[in-house]
């Protein structure tokens, strides 16, 4: 078992990195294109411009990585409340049907009858 979680650590390290790499490379291809666009730009001028616009975008991409992931765990905290919440309803409506459905039996072998006389 501890061999399964070190691969799948392993693997979402892997997936994890390659996931950056992909962001950098479309980020670096937004701000060469961006780059293009200013023709006036000196050989450092357009290093700088794409040096900053790589990183302003890979800064973005972070940060709504993080806003999702945060997103994303209030939800499942939040259904794992609202899941033992209903589990408890459906546990405790199952026990008092039970114990009517006992109840009504056992009246029935005693011959109590329900019904008005």
């Amino acid at each position: 078992m501890r061999n399964r979680n070190e691969a799948a650590a392993g693997l979402a390290e892997l997936e994890g990195y390659l996931m950056s790499r992909a962001a950098h490379h479309t980020a670096a291809m937004e701000a060469n294109a961006f780059a293009d666009e200013l023709p006036w730009l000196g050989r450092a001028e357009r290093e700088d411009v794409v040096h900053l616009y790589t990183a302003r975008h890979l800064a973005r991409t972070r940060d709504a990585l993080y806003e999702i992931a945060g997103r994303s765990h209030e939800l499942r905290e939040e259904y794992a409340h609202r899941y033992q919440l209903l589990r408890r309803r459906f546990v405790a409506l199952a026990l008092l049907g039970g114990t009517t459905g006992l109840a009504a039996t056992v009246l029935a072998v005693l011959g109590i009858g329900l019904e008005p006389r």
